[in-house]
């Protein structure tokens, strides 16, 4: 069912960002700048816009969240329900917020279902960022890497932030692997070569 509120342009921040670059690319002022110049504007405004269709969806998609039974870990049902709880997210094109719903148990932490369909992390920083701290730490210093970051993202994140970002995203690196690493399978063919002759059904011992 849709909302009510939804009859008003979900998008209207993002088509008035959008309608607002289209003036400036007309007007007189980006009319003499140099293409570098150009580059520089259309990608930070560019960005902005983008971030403001992130924050457009992101509301929509609160004002979408249905109600739905909520149960914890421990067999608690969390019964009652506020809406409009925000929280923080800094993303690839910027700083967003996220508005759920919040279920709630007196003694318990409020659980934000929405937040598991999201995939959100339970910090303040996006996946997208933190895939770029990890690649872009394993190519210079945690300072280079911020600037890089930056530079890519129009993002300013810290160094201190970089290197926690980074170190966090290794944590799970040798469970990955041994998840990946294949099992031994002794019915298995042993191939083996020999003095440039290939044996197949060896006894590896």
């Amino acid at each position: 069912m849709v909302n009510a509120q939804e009859d008003t342009d979900a998008f209207a921040a993002a088509r008035g960002g959008f309608e607002e670059m289209l003036c400036w690319l007309e007007g007189t002022e980006s009319a003499a700048l140099s293409h570098a110049e150009l580059e520089d504007q259309v990608g930070r405004r560019g960005r902005e816009v983008q971030r403001l269709m992130l924050q457009d969806h992101l509301d929509l998609r609160c004002l979408r969240e249905g109600r739905v039974r909520v149960v914890d870990a421990d067999g608690i049902v969390h019964a009652n329900v506020e809406p409009d709880h925000r929280r923080c997210l800094s993303t690839v094109v910027g700083a967003v917020g996220v508005s759920r719903l919040a279920y709630r148990h007196g003694g318990a932490s409020n659980l934000h279902p929405a937040d598991g369909a999201l995939n959100l992390p339970a910090e303040l920083h996006s996946h997208g960022l933190r895939r770029l701290a990890a690649i872009e730490s394993t190519r210079g210093s945690f300072e280079d890497a911020a600037a890089a970051i930056e530079r890519s993202t129009g993002v300013a994140v810290a160094k201190r932030q970089v290197e926690s970002l980074t170190a966090a995203a290794a944590i799970d690196v040798k469970d990955f692997y041994a998840a990946k690493a294949p099992e031994p399978d002794a019915s298995s063919d042993v191939v083996g070569v020999c003095d440039g002759i290939v044996g197949k059904g060896w006894n590896s011992a």
